[in-house]
């Protein structure tokens, strides 16, 4: 059988060779033929134009499987990178204590004068130490200080302080008059006295001396001198309502009736009218 298919595939080689009808070939034989090393042109064009499958030299109708490779494409999403900034060495700040601010002599004295104004003496009397301290030759401050160490009753301070005032200013009429007045709370009449008379000899229409004076004299029975001050005083200020009772007083001891009812009448115009109703009342004093 094999002589046979041996035989028959050689005539069949002659006989396409030669442009045999093809259209008579089945697709076994055509198949057969596509099994030689040399395959005739016709024989694969007719192979081609039949679209045949052949395999191990049988057609078939099995379709060759084209196995579509498909790559799966893996998508990496590209993320954009922020530029990564180096962290610096955390350094430890110390914290900045900012400094007091700076003030000058003049803006101390001026915060030590309100505050003993306002009645705050021991707050003016730090202000006043700072403002003596950029200024030691400052008599105001001294005469401030004086007066808020006064206030508190440390006399002795008080003192020192009035005192330095008038070695730098001998002619400053509020520290001679305040320093009176010291010597007159520790009963240094004779002193107190002084004082005053410096500060009217220094200014003469200076009112507080007067008054303060006249009161010494009028404790001391010295009237007339009391008379005197407080006339004064009512010379440089007419409506001075304090001056117009001190010097009723001082006429009431001297026995002057008449000076006692006139300057309260003088009094009542000023709007204080109770002392004179009282007399007039009592009928030490007679109506108009």
């Amino acid at each position: 059988m094999n002589r046979f298919f041996l035989f028959a595939l050689s005539l069949g080689l002659t006989f396409v060779t030669y442009g045999a009808n093809l259209d008579e070939w089945t697709d076994d034989q055509l198949c057969g033929w596509m099994q030689s090393s040399d395959i005739p042109k016709n024989i694969s064009d007719e192979v081609n134009d039949r679209e045949l499958y052949c395999k191990d030299g049988i057609s078939t109708q099995e379709e060759v499987n084209v196995v579509e490779v498909v790559v799966e494409v893996t998508v990496v999403e590209i993320i954009e990178v922020e530029k990564v900034v180096e962290v610096e060495k955390v350094v430890e700040v110390e914290k900045v204590v900012e400094p007091e601010p700076v003030t000058s002599a003049d803006e101390d004295l001026s915060f030590g004068i309100a505050e003993a104004k306002k009645g705050d003496f021991n707050s003016a009397i730090d202000y006043l130490t700072l403002s003596l301290k950029k200024n030691p030759n400052n008599a105001v401050g001294y005469y401030y200080l004086g007066k808020s160490h006064a206030k508190l009753g440390i006399y002795s301070k008080a003192l020192q302080n009035y005192l330095k005032a008038l070695e730098l200013n001998k002619r400053y009429i509020e520290v001679h008059n305040s320093l009176g007045t010291l010597y007159a709370s520790q009963g240094n009449i004779s002193e107190a006295i002084d004082s005053y008379a410096m500060a009217i000899s220094y200014n003469q229409n200076y009112v507080s001396p007067y008054m303060n004076r006249g009161v010494l004299y009028y404790n001391q029975g010295s009237y007339q001198k009391a008379l005197f001050d407080f006339t004064k005083a009512l010379d440089i200020e007419p409506n001075s309502t304090q001056a117009l009772i001190n010097r009723a007083n001082v006429y009431n001891s001297m026995g002057a009736k008449e000076a006692v009812c006139e300057d309260l009448q003088r009094l009542c115009k000023l709007g204080n009218c109770k002392s004179l109703n009282n007399l007039l009342e009592t009928g030490y004093c007679k109506k108009d």
